[in-house]
């Protein structure tokens, strides 16, 4: 079997300069030049520019995003990880990769590996078994954030009824302005607000607060702008004319595409934040996998919104109009829509670089566009031509293709050995505390150990788990939790939200299938959550039930296997996987500053057999 290896260095660096020696500015036409001398310019490929603001970040490769990794099925993968930072530890998670046999390249610091050190470095060996869309990051504070990220994907050997002319990885990320990874910690920590600018941090009613349309919140978290491929622009209140930065922006280029060429298109939601709406002008997209799981039949849609974490495959037809290029656009669900928060590349058919005039389609009543993976199920109030021209398709609309689906966890008669119910819930800050995420008023804290708990899983549970009481909003504590499965079980997870926010949900090392998804109950004027689903209740203990009269929590009403999702506000989902890869996997919110805060849990999977791997010694 061959290997195929990579080597990633992990440095810090500055945007809009060159090589770390000096400015580089973008002129009015988005041509990188010299600070001081306008007839020295640069290419982009040797600038880091992000949004064209000057700040630290932190990069693979000295590139932002790092470099996509392409393999083959079945290959075996070896990638070295340097730390070549000064003073912050690391660790990298390649997400969605299973990790079978190889739990120790999970790449989750003080779990499944020492953190990398300074100056050191860490290799990880795992076969890539399943082919799709996949990305790599840091998994170590909000470094994330600052740019430790890069695509990731596995290739079929052999391909059948190829008709794709060629594909693009999109790497979508929302971005910030502020602080280096420590001092995000510090905040994230404390639970306070960040600054949109330095303006805010004397001037108050200044920061900008996330608002879905339907009433939902995001992490309190900086965001000034949004990246497709390490490349954007920022809305500047200061500035004159249209406000934004004029950096350069990512070109997808097809100018040779053959008429009806079809071109792939990963999607990979990178950010931190925000959920992310992406459309193309006058191209429909053709939706077919997602998390790298074909669905049964492709959708065809306006627009696509992927969560924070996940994966879309997307085909696009080239168009026959080719004297234009045309906007990519990629926005939040926000309902004020907020300036700062829209992202745009180009798609160029034209043999030279000039701005498209396209416009997005025009949704209408009689026309309506269709929006996929929506977490409620209409967009925005019921007015005319807004609510009655956007047509809102959930998960319920989804279904993963039946050569992917695990039969018994679909059947309803069939009784798991683990079944564990997780509200996601907010504890209460006090005078000697910040408040924090968790599951059940439970916020996850790491012992002190010396050597990862993978390699000592048993002992660590029971040694330092959770005490066994009843804990509220105002009771909660941080503390060592777990779920515990035996080889082969099937574990089923009942997750509640009734919570503020919307939570996208990630799984190391293994698939899901939601078999069960209820949504909140709508205002259908405003468009606003009136209700939690009632199908759930939970008292002020996280001690919940579900309602009988409608089948609820024993009744499936969806086929659709994941290793990341979306968990709308007011809304439940009973999801359900089979324990066939003996670890200690990680089960958290991917909103960096939850995740950081401790919304996790981990997940023993047959404690007995870990180390009967042939790469895992004691």
């Amino acid at each position: 079997m061959s290997i195929c290896s990579f080597e990633l260095r992990a440095t810090g660096a500055m945007t809009m300069f060159y090589k770390n020696l000096f400015r580089v500015v973008a002129t009015d036409n988005g041509t990188l030049c010299h600070y001081e001398d306008s007839s020295q310019t640069f290419s982009m490929s040797e600038i880091i520019t992000a949004d064209g603001y000057p700040k630290l970040v932190y990069v693979f490769n000295d590139s932002l995003p790092g470099p996509v990794l392409h393999v083959y099925q079945n290959q075996t993968v070896r990638i070295r990880i340097h730390n070549d930072f000064p003073t912050e530890s690391l660790s990298v998670h390649f997400h969605g990769i299973r990790q079978v046999n190889t739990p120790e390249s999970d790449g989750v610091g003080r779990i499944t590996q020492l953190s990398i050190l300074s100056g050191s470095s860490f290799q990880h060996e795992f076969v890539a078994l399943d082919t799709g869309t996949f990305w790599y990051h840091s998994h170590v504070q909000s470094q994330t954030a600052m740019g430790l990220l890069g695509g990731f994907v596995v290739h079929p050997r052999k391909v059948t009824n190829q008709e794709e002319e060629g594909e693009f990885v999109l790497v979508l990320n929302d971005w910030q302005h502020f602080y280096t990874s420590e001092q995000h910690h510090l905040l994230i920590e404390s639970g306070q607000f960040y600054p949109n600018s330095l303006e805010s941090l004397k001037t108050s009613g200044t920061i900008d607060f996330f608002e879905a349309v339907d009433g939902s919140r995001a992490a309190e978290a900086l965001v000034t702008s949004i990246l497709i491929n390490g490349r954007g622009q920022y809305f500047d209140p200061h500035a004159e004319n249209d406000r934004s930065s004029t950096t350069p922006l990512e070109y997808l280029r097809v100018v040779s595409a053959p008429s009806n060429g079809i071109y792939r298109l990963r999607l990979i939601n990178g950010g931190s934040v925000f959920s992310l709406k992406f459309s193309i002008d006058d191209h429909p997209l053709k939706v077919i996998a997602s998390d790298g799981i074909p669905f049964a039949e492709p959708m065809i849609v306006d627009q696509l919104i992927i969560g924070l974490g996940e994966r879309y495959d997307v085909l696009i037809t080239a168009t026959i109009n080719r004297a234009i290029n045309y906007w990519i656009r990629v926005d939040t669900m926000d309902k004020n829509n907020n300036p700062r928060w829209h992202a745009r590349a180009i798609l160029q058919y034209t043999t030279n670089t000039i701005m498209p005039t396209s416009k997005p389609r025009e949704c209408t009543t009689n026309q309506p566009c269709l929006i996929l993976n929506c977490p409620f199920t209409q967009y925005g109030p019921n007015i005319a031509d807004n609510a009655m021209s956007l047509i809102c398709l959930t998960p319920l609309n989804l279904t993963t293709h039946a050569d992917h689906l695990d039969r018994d966890l679909l059947d309803e008669t069939m009784i798991p050995e683990v079944r564990k119910t997780l509200q996601l819930t907010i504890v209460k800050r006090t005078n000697k505390r910040a408040g924090f995420e968790s599951f059940n008023y439970i916020g996850m804290k790491y012992p002190s150990i010396d050597k990862p708990v993978l390699y000592n899983a048993r002992h660590v549970r029971e040694n330092y788990a959770c005490p066994n009481r009843l804990l509220g909003y105002d009771t909660g504590e941080q503390c060592y939790h777990t779920i515990v499965a035996q080889y082969n079980d099937i574990v089923e997870l009942i997750l509640i939200n009734h919570d503020d926010d919307q939570h996208p949900l990630h799984l190391h090392g293994s698939y899901f299938h939601i078999v069960e998804l209820g949504l909140a109950q709508l205002n259908s004027t405003t468009g606003q959550i009136k209700a939690d689903n009632p199908n759930v209740y939970c008292n002020e203990h996280a001690q919940c039930s579900c309602t009988k009269a409608n089948g609820a929590c024993e009744k499936n009403n969806m086929r659709l296997v994941k290793d990341t999702v979306q968990l709308p506000k007011g809304g439940y989902m009973r999801v359900r996987f089979r324990a066939t890869n003996p670890g200690v996997w990680l089960f958290h919110c991917h909103t960096e500053p939850h995740l950081d805060r401790g919304m996790s849990i981990n997940i023993h999977v047959a404690e007995d057999q870990i180390f009967q791997s042939k790469k895992v010694k004691q």
